[in-house]
């Protein structure tokens, strides 16, 4: 979508070119009215990560006369960036550098990023409160049995007329909160959409469970996708390549604790497609590297918001290896090694010995460098070729 935008953003300006400001009347304020401007850049998928912090703001990417888009809040009368952030407690973080501005010289609205709870592809369902969705004359049903107190399992299924298309349960292990379904187009081969449906297991910090039930091309009938455990809540649904069929996004789990803490640790994406049966991983395919530009420049601007973080070895290890998978590997592990705490009790163990881990007495425990350890960790991953000052840790 944000692609089509932006075309339309560049034939707004050869408009304003044409017939005089057209565009920045449209957005230039009156009277005490302001906008709040958090940042601008000139790459459009930075543009898109940096609203995507302020979703819940309703922040707006637009174009610019300088060739530039902004990224704006608002519009507010409080009459200052401080009045703002103490009337809007929900703003979070804003940088430095944020003003405020009439908005004379902005032109078009590029992209308008949604509160997270309005881009929810997926509805809630719990105990004796199904959800049903239809595609034709097939009827989708998915529905949770015992009670709030008691949740029992879920029973996905799908009638045409009277007659039953599939049903499948799942055990009866999982909390009743998290419980989501949906009917998503996520499979371009296939026989119409898929119905997607998830279970939380309870715990911190952890996870959804989520299903896909689909009728692959060339397949008999209906099957059930086992799409995996996940932490929090798992899978987000974008169409990133734009061919009309949602990928399926998550954070990369094995970075959580890796480094740092859970709250410390920074993940970057991965990038899945169902096809026929199977969950394919193509994050590092080519239609794939904007999204990847906009998960970096994500990271980028939580820095810019806390300096703090270039101290952070979950941050570091999240960001280089982000970097790393867009061939800018090189320059960001000089940044690591300059910036990197070796002293940490996150990171992987040897035992002195020579033992096995689970064989191994606690005194005889001793950390690997945790440069060592990303490297290794890195080059165990599909994040690119290390660079020679990375793969010298390794020897």
């Amino acid at each position: 979508m944000w692609k089509k935008a932006g075309l339309a953003g560049a034939s707004a300006v050869l408009s304003v070119l044409a017939a005089g400001h057209v565009w920045a009347a449209s957005l230039a304020l009156t009277g005490k009215d302001r906008w709040l401007t958090v940042a601008s850049t000139k790459d459009l998928e930075t543009a898109r990560a940096i609203a995507e912090v302020y979703s819940s703001e309703r922040a707006k990417v637009v174009s610019s006369q300088s060739g530039w888009y902004a990224i704006i809040l608002g519009p507010y009368r409080e009459g200052s960036v401080a009045a703002i952030t103490k009337a809007h407690a929900g703003i979070g973080t804003l940088p430095q550098d944020a003003h405020l501005s009439r908005g004379d010289r902005f032109l078009e609205v590029i992209f308008e990023e949604k509160p997270w709870e309005e881009q929810r592809p997926l509805s809630t369902y719990e105990a004796k409160k199904p959800a049903r969705f239809s595609d034709g004359s097939i009827t989708y049903t998915v529905e949770m049995g015992g009670s709030d107190e008691q949740p029992g399992p879920t029973v996905a299924s799908a009638k045409e007329g009277d007659k039953m298309l599939f049903s499948f349960t799942t055990p009866n292990d999982y909390s009743m909160f998290g419980s989501d379904a949906g009917l998503l187009k996520l499979d371009p081969g296939a026989k119409g959409p898929q119905l997607v449906f998830t279970r939380f297991t309870g715990g911190a910090h952890c996870c959804t469970q989520t299903w896909i039930a689909t009728s692959p091309e060339g397949g008999a009938g209906w099957s059930l996708v086992d799409a995996g455990v996940f932490d929090g809540g798992a899978y987000y649904y974008e169409d990133v390549d734009g061919d009309g069929f949602l990928e399926m996004l998550l954070v990369d789990n094995d970075f959580l604790y890796a480094f740092d803490s859970y709250a410390g640790s920074f993940a970057p994406i991965r990038i899945f497609q169902l096809r026929g049966s199977k969950l394919l991983d193509v994050s590092n395919a080519p239609a794939m590297r904007g999204r990847l530009k906009r998960d970096l420049a994500a990271m980028e601007f939580q820095a810019k918001l806390d300096p703090g973080l270039w101290k952070s070895n979950g941050f570091l290890s999240g960001w280089v290896a982000a970097k790393e998978r867009l061939g800018e590997g090189e320059d960001a592990w000089q940044t690591v090694l300059e910036n990197i705490d070796p002293n940490t009790d996150f990171g992987p163990d040897v035992c002195k010995t020579g033992k096995p881990l689970d064989e191994c007495p606690y005194e005889d425990l001793e950390k690997v460098p945790v440069g060592k350890a990303l490297a290794r960790f890195l080059s165990e991953r599909d994040y690119g070729e290390l660079p020679p000052m990375a793969r010298a840790l390794l020897k």
